[in-house]
């Protein structure tokens, strides 16, 4: 039997809960096998306990193979510590290393991308969060990407409270707990200075500001939008919260509102333009 079946035979036997990399471990685990040169020298260098847990592994494969009773419990605790040497070896080098301070370098950017591979909640649970996603944005089919998860920096060891999601040129914020949407807006656009000096601006999305609607009946599109969708969002009672509102007009005929639900200490925010399309959207009530 190939290795990624015994891999994915194994895993599809076990507890949901705990084996939550089975997809991104399975494909850095045939890479090594495979001798992928790109990232060999990185990790035998920068990385040494992973790829000594990656060689401890094929033995352990090896081994297991003739023996049956023992073959479950040893794959899934091998894999289990190459991501956690993964996990805890980028961090590292993310946070000690200086060479990795700039990040705008693509040695910082691969890192990060390998840190938040190794740190991602099980596909089952970050499906539950895409659909909410899509269910924010009205898109079933939407192909909304996995971007990374959020770390208490003084407490390590806790659980990820939060993960981000980006669609287009959205990003959405996602509570693991539950799976709703806490944050909706968009993401930061790049820059650069070319060879004659001039600069230049990645993509940005564009945004309808024709005048359909007057403050008042935006107020009305953004209560039915947060009755619309409980799924993403939970059930919001809106009476029960203090009601304020704000504009920003920049003069040149694009004119955003904001509407704010709050009690003492948290709110929800969310901002149309005059044309009727959803800005932003926050909410610290489900925190």
């Amino acid at each position: 039997m190939k290795l990624k079946n015994v891999i994915k035979n194994t895993f599809e036997e076990q507890e949901e809960k705990e084996l939550p990399h089975i997809s991104s471990l399975e494909k850095k685990i045939q890479a090594k096998i495979r001798g992928d040169k790109i990232r060999k020298s990185f990790w035998i260098t920068k990385n040494p306990y992973a790829y000594a847990t990656l060689v401890i592994f094929i033995m352990l494969f090896g081994f297991t193979m003739s023996s049956p009773v023992m073959a479950k419990s040893s794959i899934v605790e091998s894999l289990i510590s190459l991501k956690n040497g993964l996990q805890q070896e980028s961090t590292n080098l993310l946070n000690s290393d200086p060479s990795y301070r700039d990040n705008n370098t693509q040695k910082y950017k691969q890192t990060r991308q390998e840190w938040c591979a190794v740190s991602a909640r099980s596909p089952e649970e970050q499906e539950k969060a895409v659909d909410s996603i899509r269910d924010f944005i009205d898109k079933p089919g939407a192909n909304v990407v996995y971007e990374c998860v959020s770390r208490n920096p003084n407490k390590p060891d806790e659980k990820p409270q939060t993960e981000s999601y980006t669609l287009d040129f959205d990003r959405f914020i996602i509570d693991t707990k539950t799976n709703r949407i806490i944050q909706m807006t968009h993401k930061e656009g790049t820059w650069g200075e070319n060879k004659d000096g001039t600069r230049w601006f990645s993509a940005q999305k564009e945004y309808d500001y024709t005048p359909r609607y007057t403050q008042a009946e935006a107020g009305q599109l953004a209560r039915d939008f947060i009755a619309k969708h409980e799924k993403a969002l939970g059930k919001i009672d809106l009476d029960k919260l203090a009601f304020e509102t704000g504009i920003k007009d920049d003069g040149t005929g694009k004119v955003n509102y904001f509407f704010i639900w709050k009690n003492k200490e948290q709110n929800v925010t969310i901002a149309f333009t005059q044309g009727g399309q959803l800005v932003s959207f926050f909410n610290t009530l489900a925190q």
